[in-house]
């Protein structure tokens, strides 16, 4: 065989070994990882572990079990996550409880960042009220009124070779006080409004009891008018693990509808928003109520968040 027909065949070869390798691996057995730990996660992945462990801090107060959730990252990865979460939600106004949390657990975790220096001890000094000071009474002001000149007197003396001295006689110009300047008063700023996934309360909170239905959780968005609000991210959390829906993937059960399934002798934690603040915590199924010689099956919950 020729050199170059040898060649030829070679890289031919070649190139469909790596082919067929590449499909094999992308296509055929792709590889799949399965109960990894956070280290090995994308790095925006990486971020949403540390702030889903950080606020299930703020709902428990489990320092250690934080701890143990984080010790498998970098520390600059937990530092920029958690330095980001406390900077956004100084930015947003939330409540100074929740900040104190916070700011514990960056120095428990060797973390600082300027946003926190004001919750960093364990009392916060209240804000002053700012009381108008009314503006004082002008005081007239003196007007000048010029004192005449005064004329000499001339008085003759029997000796006429005294010439006579005259006197003149002086009336002191009024002291003049000054008006104090007026002390301007305080402007006002009226408080913006906080947006609407910020201002989301438990409104309802429903048992719903259908016997061969799996448990699950419910979760309605709502609007100031009672409409529900589509495209809100919900996350469903609890001890070791957590879960995510996006309300208006199922538009026969309404525009503000999500849904979890989830397992008994579990609390949950349901929060709203881009990793926001916990709206419910301590969520547990319960049984529902049944009549004597029925079997007992487990009831599931609908909750309605709304401003």
């Amino acid at each position: 065989m020729p050199p170059s027909l040898r060649r030829a065949v070679f890289t031919i070869g070649l190139v469909l070994g790596l082919a067929l390798g590449l499909v094999y691996t992308w296509v055929i057995n792709p590889v799949r990882l399965t109960n990894t730990y956070p280290a090995l996660l994308r790095l925006d992945y990486r971020h949403d572990w540390v702030r889903l462990a950080v606020l299930s801090y703020v709902a428990d107060g489990d320092l250690e079990r934080v701890q143990s959730r984080l010790d498998s990252l970098e520390k600059e990865d937990v530092s920029e996550s958690l330095r980001a979460l406390i900077e956004e939600y100084v930015a947003a106004g939330r409540s100074p409880e929740t900040l104190r949390e916070l700011t514990t657990l960056a120095e428990a975790l060797d973390v600082n960042t300027p946003a926190m220096l004001v919750y960093a001890d364990a009392t916060v000094s209240p804000v002053p009220t700012l009381t108008p000071t009314p503006l004082p009474s002008p005081t007239p002001t003196s007007t000048f009124t010029p004192s005449p000149t005064a004329t000499p007197t001339k008085t003759p003396t029997p000796t006429p070779t005294s010439t006579p001295t005259p006197v003149h006689t002086f009336t002191p110009s009024p002291t003049f006080t000054p008006s104090p300047t007026p002390t301007p008063s305080p402007t006002f700023t009226p408080s913006p409004t906080p947006p609407l996934l910020q201002r989301l309360s438990l409104a309802e909170k429903e048992q719903l009891c259908s016997r061969g239905q799996s448990p699950h959780i419910e979760v309605v968005i709502q609007d100031e008018d009672g409409g529900g609000l589509p495209g809100v991210e919900v996350w469903l959390t609890w001890s070791d693990g957590a879960d995510r829906a996006v309300t208006g993937l199922k538009p026969e059960r309404g525009p503000g509808y999500a849904d979890f399934n989830v397992a008994s002798d579990v609390a949950y934690t349901v929060s709203v928003g881009e990793l926001g603040m916990p709206l419910v915590t301590g969520l547990r199924l319960e049984p529902c109520p049944v009549e004597e010689g029925e079997e007992p099956f487990t009831g599931s919950w609908r909750l309605v968040l709304a401003p």
